[in-house]
């Protein structure tokens, strides 16, 4: 495990919309975030194991395409469009 990962933290954060749920994770050292929207009938332990796998899976992308040659998870944080 290298020093990077052993840093990295994941945040949560949980917005209320009507009869949903907005769960945003971020990664500490990538600055990769995703969205979730779930019900809020669904415990919020539930819907921040989703959003973990959720953000889990696109760092794993995120990884594939570094090691193709792409230069994702080297770019500074923020927004891209």
């Amino acid at each position: 495990m290298s020093a990077q990962s052993d840093k990295r933290e994941i945040f949560f954060e949980f917005t209320r919309m009507d009869k949903n749920m907005r769960v945003c994770a971020v990664d500490s050292v990538t600055g990769i975030e995703i969205v979730t929207i779930v019900p809020t009938s669904m415990p919020e332990s539930e819907a921040q194991k989703l959003a973990l796998k959720k953000l889990l899976w696109r760092l794993d992308r995120e990884n594939e395409s570094a090691e193709e040659g792409g230069d994702a998870l080297h770019r500074p944080c923020g927004k891209y469009v």
